[in-house]
């Protein structure tokens, strides 16, 4: 529980790193990323296509970039301003757990936690 991930290859990295400031973005992308295993993403072109789709989602999903046999799920936390503050995650042994099982659950938790942080539906999201 707790401890320092890589943006890049970590579900709540994805997460954060998606919601992150254009600079910040540009600045973790223009210095070579660590592969940690064969699966992780380590191209810039590719990762900010994930990060799109991550933005989008709310959520990030991992498999096996971090860790060989763990898959990471994550959704976002929103403060009361519209900004992604933080993001709360679960790593599971990868093929153990359908998406479709744990993904709403997860999402559900990080609205709840946003809505205690003065987070609304009609919140509109802000980066950086």
């Amino acid at each position: 529980m707790g401890g320092r991930l890589p943006l890049h290859s970590s579900g709540a990295g994805k997460v954060l790193l998606a919601h992150a400031s254009a600079e910040l973005l540009d600045r973790i992308l223009g210095q070579p990323l660590r592969a940690y295993t064969m699966e992780t993403i380590t191209d810039p072109d590719q990762l900010r296509a994930e990060l799109s789709r991550s933005r989008s989602s709310g959520t990030a999903v991992v498999h096996d970039e971090l860790t060989p046999g763990a898959t990471s799920y994550a959704t976002r936390i929103v403060n009361g301003d519209g900004r992604v503050v933080a993001a709360r995650s679960v790593v599971v042994r990868s093929g153990s757990i359908k998406e479709h099982a744990i993904l709403p659950a997860l999402v559900t938790s990080g609205l709840n936690i946003s809505r205690l942080l003065g987070w609304e539906p009609t919140t509109r999201l802000r980066l950086g």
